[in-house]
């Protein structure tokens, strides 16, 4: 959240009730009048005019709390921290009660560089804070102290609680994608130092030697891996999704089918890999073979989307829509934003003769992909393409 933002919409929990009185003297009078002033230039972002107006209240009543604070909050705004703690320092010993002005207190003591001061400071005003925009800048004020201490743990606890509390703030979003970034860069580092020829590192070689589009090399990489390591969980699995993405073609499908079949033997509870032979089996036209290995992939992982997808995909086409809409039904109740959940139940309700369900299914499927486009290429930069999700031909859409 930006500090302009934030600075706005906290002022007002600064307001010293005293200046709100129904004025008994000259004094109050002028001290009302240039507090609605510096209010009046804070919203139009005028901080030198706001700073001005609190400094004229605080020549005239040096021990009023709030100008002190809401001082601190112009300073803040402006970026000029060490001044700003000095505002909230002075207001905090005239009125320790003002828990926000600790918050901020601890923000800036933690952007001066006074670390020692500011982290007992953040770590109590991060539990008795409730206004939810300076709660967020003083958790991800800790975020950023606990990181750069390289305190993963207490890191990683302040930000699950933002992310619980604030589950769709792009600022907590973004720094719950650079922290677990960090730790990934910080594990294959480790990884590298203590295990360089191991099953597992050939494996995250691979792994993003696919995210780039080289599946020959990725392939290679998986096949030392298990070389190493030939009962390794999961590595079956993902060299037949690397055969698979390499090429389509039937002598590909029969390579992968080998990998998904020996990953099962491994580990007979590999839904995934079970789902994959239901898409080879799809692909082959062998729909009976498609229905019995996307079955079990449900039984293994009841919640297995995609796998009710593609259960639902096999029914519309033997023409049993009322079960495939069961199916799809499930996905959408699941993932309510699967646009192609959307999309296929939209097509059993057309078949069921469902036509007004029929059409909101696929106005919600073109909502959801006119969203997903936009990031699409972004996804694909900073993640790894989902190797199990359902998808629609451009031919199916209308």
């Amino acid at each position: 959240m930006a500090v302009r933002g934030c600075s706005l919409l906290l002022v007002c929990l600064f307001a010293c009730s005293h200046l709100h009185l129904v004025a008994q003297d000259d004094l109050q009078v002028r001290i009302q009048e240039h507090y609605q002033r510096g209010q009046d230039a804070l919203r139009q972002n005028h901080y030198e005019e706001a700073a001005k107006e609190f400094l004229n209240i605080l020549h005239l009543n040096p021990k009023l709390a709030e100008a002190h604070a809401n001082l601190g909050v112009v300073y803040y705004s402006q970026g000029k921290y060490s001044e700003a703690a000095q505002s909230f320092r002075e207001a905090l010993k005239l009125k320790p009660s003002l828990s926000n002005a600790e918050g901020f207190l601890g923000i800036c003591e933690a952007k001066s560089g006074q670390i020692q001061e500011a982290l007992p400071r953040l770590e109590k005003a991060f539990k008795n804070t409730h206004e939810e925009a300076l709660h967020q800048q003083i958790g991800l004020q800790l975020i950023e102290v606990y990181h750069a201490r390289r305190d993963f743990n207490k890191t990683l606890d302040v930000l699950r609680s933002l992310q619980q509390a604030y589950p769709s703030n792009p600022e907590i979003l973004y720094i719950a994608y650079r922290i677990h970034s960090d730790l990934g860069a910080k594990a294959l580092s480790d990884l590298v130092k203590s295990a360089p020829n191991s099953a597992r590192l050939h494996q995250v070689t691979a792994e993003l030697l696919e995210s780039e589009g080289d599946f020959p090399r990725a392939i290679e990489q998986y096949r030392r891996a298990l070389e190493i390591d030939p009962k390794r969980s999961g590595i079956h699995h993902a060299l037949g999704m690397a055969i698979l993405h390499s090429s389509q073609g039937e002598a590909s499908r029969l390579q992968a089918q080998k990998e998904f079949e020996q990953e099962l033997a491994d580990n007979p509870g590999a839904a995934h890999s079970e789902y994959q032979l239901g898409e080879i089996c799809w692909l082959g036209s062998h729909l009976e073979e498609a229905l019995k290995h996307f079955t079990r992939a449900l039984e293994l992982q009841p919640s297995f989307v995609d796998a009710l997808i593609a259960l639902g995909k096999v029914w519309i086409s033997q023409g049993q829509p009322a079960k495939a809409s069961t199916s799809l039904q499930e996905a959408v109740r699941i993932e309510p934003e699967n646009e192609v959940a959307h999309y296929r139940l939209a097509q059993a309700y057309r078949k069921l003769g469902r036509s007004q369900e029929a059409g909101e299914e696929m106005a919600l499927f073109k909502k959801l992909r006119e969203a997903s486009s936009s990031i699409a290429s972004i996804y694909r930069q900073v993640q790894q393409i989902p190797i199990t999700a359902q998808t629609i031909e451009a031919s199916e859409v209308p």
